[in-house]
């Protein structure tokens, strides 16, 4: 921090002056660029190039218009915020676009991206407190934004801005502003756009993600270190935390393993992935293999002895990020790290391991230190720490997105190691899109991806894809079940519990593809047998409770469970019997990763395809009809399937989907992302539109009072209404909003019993808790189409 009695008295925040804002943002964006090395462009370069961005984004605040409002009282910041005087972006915008144009004229090196650099900077300033939009669109300005520049200009204090220049140039600034100078780059800046819209165009017709990688890398840089540093300061630090290779081999030697055929193939497998060679020129890897063969372990164990090695050959940090489909199984391959991490005696605090995703609590803690709830949000969300336990839906909205929250921690993701589990849960028409997007992290943010699956879909080919275990070895030693299709004809549900001895001594699982057939025949399975616990799940359970259901099962005390599909993938559930409803095929091979698991005797997968009163199939409801066609049509070639055959059928059905199906939306978002096309205000396809997961329905979230702590938590929420300051409500919800939305679920939008609107959900007290949730399968709906 510069001496106090050489400050400008302008300031960037209440109590912070405006150059101790700039200069320390520049401290942190100079080391957040150091911590990674990217094929963008030379380090050095930008590392110079964002420290200069971090000294000019907050110029703007220099004005009249700002510092008035800063000294504001709430009721006129109201009305000041509306002016467009008072906004700070624009102006700080266009003085980086000259200053960073003088920077480059120094590198002739760059002469093929002397025209994008300034912009890119431009851009970064402009929409720092916002979301990005169409390039294009931001290459314009009108008279009236020159005007308004002209008179914020015009508003500065010269003695005052003269002292902030002098202290920018001590911070690293090259140039001395002033007044004069800024006023010649703001007559000029329309023209610079011009010729910048041209350049752009050029770009547009090129299929190069380059671009966009770089300016997204380039805005997050910005944004982390402009949010840091103004609730943790310049100060915040992050050092490498030496997570040893054989962590996961000193973790699996405490443990004991009884010999049997299951375990000796995981350990087969285990040893096969870590004694393969790293060549670090390999970027795209896979661990394919049969369920309960122990991928997790595995992927860790290689992660940390590829971590480990590039440390020692690069001396970069490089995080693991370890993505899953679903928030459900979040919690059980996050307590895998932790085990393994206290096995050997390492400290397990937030700057280690961080789980991460909407509902994460927020707390971050270090060796030393409990941070407050401010610092631990920016921690949390900025993704501070060695491994990162994330969802499928914050990784790919990070790196297929224009808002800023999103962005903010796409730097991050240079110099990582992405195990990407289950990735068969990314839908097939976004197959391409992902693929590109993967390519580019990996060869121009330095990072390696790594799939981790039963049934590996066609993103990759066989030459882009380097596998670490030889699968069909594995694949052809199974035994351990057996799909027995029974598609020649449809059923109904009130035929199906009939379909088997249910007293033969087995445990049942059954699988359905929407929660209303779900719920229908649990009641039908209760009514035959009425003297046995049955556990029924669906997303209309509270969390809750479908924690303690799903724990239930693993205990082994019931026998019998009727369950949507939330059960399908990662879930460590094993049961002898399982019944699916017709699903595409990789959902069904996931399905069978629920029965047998262990191998302790023969298991039986019966799939079937369910029709509901009027004769129509349950699966047409939620899942492509094609797909559907395509898997009743490989399996009805077969009587039953043993498990050894289904790497080729799941090959075969890959191949169809690739064949048949094809996706508009997911090219325009590619086409999108090839053209900068952020965001679009004509509805035009954008980055903006790209939504991992299609929820198939509209839905409202629903507060139920399930328990004391239910009510006890809602309790807290409503007292949030006395605290007027919305930063510091949104601050104390953090610290309980891992708690409450385990009382949450999602609602069909059209209920007919729709619960009253009370302070942003849909609240059901306990007191009539019997009209609109059922204990034993929840939600209650009326009127209504139900699907997961």
């Amino acid at each position: 921090m510069m001496n106090t009695s050489c400050f400008s008295s302008l300031y960037s925040h209440p109590n912070k002056y405006l150059e101790d804002h700039l200069s320390g943002s520049a401290h942190l964006i100079e080391k957040f660029s150091d911590e990674s090395s990217t094929n963008l462009l030379d380090d050095k370069l930008i590392s110079r190039l964002t420290k200069v961005i971090a000294l000019c984004h907050d110029l703007g605040k220099s004005t009249r218009y700002f510092q008035d409002y800063l000294s504001a009282d709430d009721s006129e910041k109201k009305n000041m915020k509306s002016m467009k005087e008072t906004h700070h972006s624009l102006i700080s915008a266009v003085i980086a676009f000259f200053v960073i144009k003088e920077e480059i004229n120094k590198h002739a090196a760059y002469n093929d991206v002397k025209t994008l650099l300034p912009f890119i900077a431009y851009i970064v300033i402009k929409k720092h407190h916002g979301n990005l939009n169409d390039v294009v669109t931001e290459a314009s300005l009108d008279d009236s934004d020159i005007d308004t520049m002209k008179s914020q200009l015009q508003s500065i204090d010269e003695e005052k801005f003269s002292i902030l220049s002098d202290n920018l140039v001590k911070a690293g600034l090259d140039v001395k502003l002033d007044k004069n100078t800024i006023n010649h780059y703001i007559e000029n800046i329309k023209n610079e756009l011009r010729n910048v819209k041209r350049y752009i165009r050029r770009i547009n017709e090129k299929s190069d993600l380059s671009y966009y990688i770089l300016i997204n890398y380039i805005f997050s840089l910005l944004i982390d270190s402009d949010k840091s540093e103004v609730v943790i300061g310049r100060n915040f630090s992050r050092s490498y935390v030496e997570l040893p290779s054989d962590l996961v081999d000193k973790y699996k030697s405490q443990m004991s393993y009884k010999e049997n055929k299951i375990n000796s193939l995981r350990e087969d497998a285990y040893r096969e992935v870590n004694s393969s060679e790293i060549n670090f020129d390999d970027r795209i890897l896979s661990i394919n293999l049969p369920t309960g063969l122990g991928k997790t372990l595995a992927s860790i164990s290689f992660a940390l002895r590829l971590r480990e090695k590039l440390y020692k050959t690069f001396n970069k940090n490089y995080r693991i990020i370890y993505s899953l489909p679903f928030l459900s199984i979040i919690e059980q391959n996050f307590q895998e790290f932790e085990k393994i991490l206290k096995g050997n005696n390492i400290n397990t605090s937030t700057n280690v391991l961080l789980k991460h995703h909407h509902l994460s609590e927020m707390k971050y803690t270090d060796d030393d230190t409990e941070f407050d709830t401010d610092s631990s949000k920016i921690m949390i969300e900025g993704w501070n720490s060695e491994i990162i336990v994330t969802t499928f839906i914050q990784l790919f909205h990070t790196l297929l997105s224009n808002k800023n929250k999103s962005l903010r921690k796409f730097h991050r993701i240079a110099n990582s190691i992405i195990i990407l589990d289950e990735i068969q849960s990314i839908p097939f028409y976004y197959w391409k899109l992902v693929k590109e997007i993967l390519q580019a992290v990996a060869f121009k943010l330095n990072s390696y991806v790594i799939f981790v699956t039963a049934t590996q879909p066609m993103i990759f080919g066989n030459d882009e894809i380097r596998q670490l275990t030889d699968k069909r070895k594995y694949f052809n030693q199974m035994d351990r079940v057996v799909i027995k299709p029974v598609l020649d004809r449809n059923i109904h549900l009130s035929e199906l519990v009939d379909m088997f001895d249910l007293k033969d001594g087995r445990s049942y699982l059954f699988i359905l593809n929407t929660i209303a057939s779900a719920k229908q025949f649990y009641e039908l399975l209760k009514q035959k047998l009425p003297d046995e616990e049955i556990v029924y799940m669906s997303t209309h359970i509270v969390p809750f409770e479908r924690l303690e259901r799903i724990e239930l099962i693993k205990s082994k005390k019931v026998k019998y469970a009727v369950t949507t599909q939330l059960v399908e993938a990662g879930v460590d559930i094993d049961f002898d019997v399982v019944v699916r409803d017709i699903a595409p095929l990789d959902s069904i091979n996931q399905s069978a990763g629920r029965c047998n698991r262990n191998w302790q005797k023969s298991g039986e997968v019966y799939v079937v395809s369910l029709i509901d009163e009027n004769d129509k199939k349950y699966s047409s409801r939620i899942y492509d009809k094609v797909m559907i066609n395509i898997t009743e049509k490989i399996l009805s070639q077969y009587d039953e399937i043993g498990e050894k055959d289904f790497l080729n059928i799941i090959d075969r059905y890959y191949t169809a989907i690739s064949e048949n199906l094809s996706s508009d939306a997911a090219i325009n978002i590619l086409n999108a992302v090839y053209k900068l096309k952020y965001d679009s205000d004509d509805g035009t396809p954008s980055i903006s539109k790209f939504k991992l997961i299609d929820d198939g329905y509209y839905k409202v979230d629903a507060y139920i009072e399930y328990n004391d702590e239910a009510i006890e938590l809602w309790q807290r929420y409503l007292e949030l209404k006395n605290v007027k300051n919305l930063f510091k409500r949104r601050n104390i919800f953090n610290e309980f909003k891992a708690d409450f939305y385990k009382y949450v679920i999602s609602i069909p939008e059209k209920t007919e019993n729709m619960p009253a609107d009370v302070e942003g959900f849909k609240y059901v007290n306990s007191d009539s808790i019997n009209e609109y949730y059922d204990k034993e399968t929840g939600f209650i709906t009326k009127g209504v189409l139900s699907i997961w």
